[in-house]
């Protein structure tokens, strides 16, 4: 269901952390909100992963660039 090469919900649940070097090594680098429409729309629990995944891509800009 994810076209990646990477794991969504441990992304997931990093970016829902603040885990900045867990994003890095799950590869936030390679993905975009819109990437993780799919895992959203049947994800039972209607988190909204596309807006954590935007905030953890937010905070590695301000920390990390």
């Amino acid at each position: 269901m994810f076209p990646f090469d990477i794991f969504p919900m441990q992304l997931t649940k990093a970016a829902i952390t603040d885990d900045i070097d867990g994003m890095e090594n799950l590869g936030i680098y390679e993905v975009a909100p819109e990437d993780f429409a799919l895992c959203e729309y049947v994800c039972t629990t209607k988190i909204n992963i596309q807006d954590k995944i935007r905030t953890g891509l937010d905070l590695i800009a301000d920390e990390c660039m």
